[in-house]
């Protein structure tokens, strides 16, 4: 098996503050890190933070590239309410701006949903949101730095955008942003990953849509069935994506940085299934790129 080229990590928790977060990246051997920079759950903005320097610091010594932030779940910039979309795109120039103040390299934002207004009306919106949330972000008071936004794949249910790689890499292109996939939300969308062969013709796809605009995984593994367009995640070799195909979609995918969203369970726990993962991917140390 060829050596690893994917740096491996997971989303962790702030709450018990940033240097909780690094101590727990530093015991879990994580190479890339995500978090939440506000309630994923609430339309509050963030809150600056005291300990902003020692991500930035600690990261940085860790070796830990990209930090990743997840946006609010409350997102939806393809929304029919255009209250909901202004509401969406402020809220995302805020994220955007939060998240530079933090180093974070990546912000990760759900497609949306067109609300019944059809696919092309809702891409139409996702892309013009997107626009504005970067423009909006970069003419905030006291800008620093702004990250940069990612858009991720769904499941597909009801009205929701993005959940096949063509439809993704559209998006990429017209608004000029790259992308993250969820393999479970690939999974339960219709993308077979029951084999090696499998994850080799899985990456193959996602490679031929949406290119070198793949910025991020979202490794985890399905909790409901393939095709299903339901939600949920396990822990990689717990849920219903193959174990044999990891090897065959990271092998597609050289370089691609790779975040677990994992149930949390013990430390132990959590750790084993870091080192499943790395092994999966190639092995525990990652191949010098020579970058």
């Amino acid at each position: 098996m060829p050596r690893r080229t994917n740096s491996i990590g997971r989303h962790l928790p702030t709450s018990g503050g940033l240097a909780k977060t690094l101590k727990s990246a530093r015991e879990l051997g994580c190479e890339t890190v995500q978090i939440f920079v506000s309630n994923p759950q609430g339309w509050a903005d963030p809150v600056p933070r005291q300990d902003a320097g020692v991500l930035v610091e600690g990261a940085r010594e860790l070796g830990v590239s990209p930090v990743v932030a997840h946006a609010k779940y409350l997102i939806n910039l393809a929304s029919k309410n255009e209250e909901l979309r202004d509401r969406s795109v402020l809220a995302l120039a805020h994220e955007l701006v939060a998240a530079g103040t933090l180093g974070v390299d990546l912000v990760v934002v759900h497609a949306g949903s067109h609300g019944g207004d059809g696919e092309e009306v809702g891409v139409a919106r996702l892309v013009d949101g997107l626009g504005r949330a970067r423009e909006q972000a970069a003419e905030l008071d006291g800008t620093p730095q702004v990250s940069e936004v990612v858009v991720e794949n769904s499941v597909g249910a009801g009205t929701q955008l993005c959940s096949s790689f063509d439809a993704l890499g559209e998006v990429a292109r017209r608004a000029g942003v790259r992308a993250c996939v969820d393999t479970a939300h690939a999974f339960v969308a219709g993308y077979d990953l029951s084999s090696e062969d499998g994850g080799k013709a899985v990456a193959s796809e996602l490679a031929a849509s949406v290119g070198e605009a793949v910025a991020l995984l979202h490794v985890n593994d399905a909790k409901n069935e393939l095709g299903s367009h339901r939600d949920g995640h396990r822990k990689v070799g717990e849920g219903r994506i193959s174990i044999e195909a990891w090897p065959g979609l990271f092998g597609g995918l050289p370089g691609v940085p790779v975040v677990m969203e994992t149930p949390y369970e013990t430390p132990q726990a959590d750790l084993e299934e870091m080192l499943l993962v790395k092994k999966l991917a190639g092995g525990l140390r990652k191949a010098s790129t020579g970058r």
